[in-house]
């Protein structure tokens, strides 16, 4: 591989990688989780579901190269169902408890710390005040999460389109490792910022922390109906 291609491969990988970890969906959904269960940090479901989203662009990379990217497009069009179908159910989630904590203010309860940010308890499933039923494992719905957005839809097919420009399969490989890299950085990055903001209206105060919960709903719900009604569009 000469020095020009390993330069392409490194550059353009890394920074479509970049790009695209900054789609809505993307942000909605690491946002959504992040504050759906505060388990892990942030960074925590920011990086496994970066690891969900490398493994399943491997997959769809192995399928652009063997059976083409028309192909391939209409194989990962059903998953953009699955995303835009989770992402409403996350947005729905977070509004439902933010409803729950305004009303909770209302009545001049203190949100209990545990359902504001809690940590190092068991992996069982149990509820806290104001909480819904939830699990502390360790960022699993993440790395589904992830998975779904690595191998859903076109984007994933475009974001791999300069694979056909490499010749050579260690070309490929290289293109697609930092790729996954940059969307990790980009991943991580909002994740870092996104805490902050968290932290910051929860020690505002309680209606400061159901705001920002509320607004992170409706992004996420905002974006999975947008997802659907482009589905709906094209199909018809």
């Amino acid at each position: 591989m000469t020095t020009e291609i390993w330069s392409q491969a490194v550059l353009l990988g890394g920074w479509f990688g970049l790009l695209h970890a900054f789609d809505a969906d993307h942000l909605a959904t690491i946002g959504g989780l992040a504050l759906r269960d505060r388990s892990l940090p942030a960074t925590g479901y920011a990086l496994r579901w970066a690891l969900g989203h490398a493994v399943a662009l491997g997959i769809v990379a192995a399928v652009v190269l063997g059976v083409g990217v028309a192909t391939a497009a209409d194989w990962t069009a059903h998953g953009d169902v699955l995303v835009a179908l989770a992402l409403v159910a996350i947005g729905l989630q977070a509004l439902r408890i933010a409803w729950q904590w305004l009303r909770a203010s209302r009545r001049g309860f203190v949100l209990p710390r545990a359902a504001v940010a809690h940590a190092d308890y068991d992996a069982h499933a149990h509820v806290h005040f104001l909480a819904p039923w939830h699990s502390h494992a360790p960022g699993r719905t993440s790395v589904l999460m992830g998975l779904l957005h690595g191998g859903a839809g076109s984007a994933a097919v475009l974001a791999l389109l300069p694979l056909a420009h490499f010749h050579s399969g260690l070309a490929a490989a290289v293109y697609l490792a930092c790729f996954s890299l940059g969307v990790t950085v980009g991943a991580l990055a909002f994740a870092r910022v996104f805490a902050l903001l968290a932290r910051r209206s929860a020690e505002v105060g309680e209606r400061q922390a159901a705001s920002f919960q509320t607004a992170v709903g409706l992004f996420a719900l905002v974006s999975g109906a947008f997802l659907l009604y482009e589905m709906l569009a094209r199909a018809g």
